[in-house]
């Protein structure tokens, strides 16, 4: 297995929102709408990615290629999609603020000081909070907002469902 830091992603165009967690918890993660599966197979190859996908033929493809892949049976259970992720690559499930990157397209986002954003945020949003990322890539300004409350929430279930599946597989669950 490779380290948890190691793990790149190419996700399917039916999983939209689950490439936009694997971005936010810090992982390098290809998406578009548009790829076809014969693309998502070239990429992964190339740039050892592993393969998330929804399609059960896109999965043994990728198998048969020799390819990591995970294949998720129910997208609209985020915790539980990113528990069978975690225990099949080892991915964290928590926001390390080092890595996160952009949900919308994968850019690097950089910290950077309040003033730096005052005219790219609402007035109250500049009022309430002091720490600010932007995306190096699209510009698209992020910071820990009442959302954040949301995704721990998400994180929390995911790391319980992460536990059950371990004890399901008997795989050692790490502190």
């Amino acid at each position: 297995m490779l380290k948890e830091d190691d793990n790149r992603f190419i996700v399917d165009t039916m999983l939209g929102s689950l490439a936009r967690w694997l971005r936010i918890l810090g992982y390098d993660t290809t998406y578009d709408r548009k790829i076809e599966d014969w693309q998502i197979i070239k990429i992964a190859k190339e740039e050892e990615r592993v393969v998330v996908t929804r399609d059960r033929g896109l999965h043994s493809r990728a198998l048969r290629s020799g390819l990591r892949s995970v294949y998720i049976d129910d997208p609209g259970d985020i915790p539980k999609s990113l528990a069978l992720i975690a225990l099949l690559t080892g991915i964290r499930l928590r926001v390390d603020f080092e890595k996160t990157r952009c949900p919308l397209c994968n850019g690097d986002l950089m910290k950077v000081s309040k003033d730096k954003v005052k005219d790219k945020v609402p007035a109250r949003v500049y009022s309430l909070y002091n720490d600010f990322w932007v995306c190096s890539r699209c510009a698209n300004v992020y910071w820990v907002g009442s959302h954040w409350r949301t995704i721990e929430e998400t994180l929390k279930q995911a790391r319980e469902k992460y536990r059950e599946l371990a004890k399901v597989f008997k795989v050692r669950v790490s502190a």
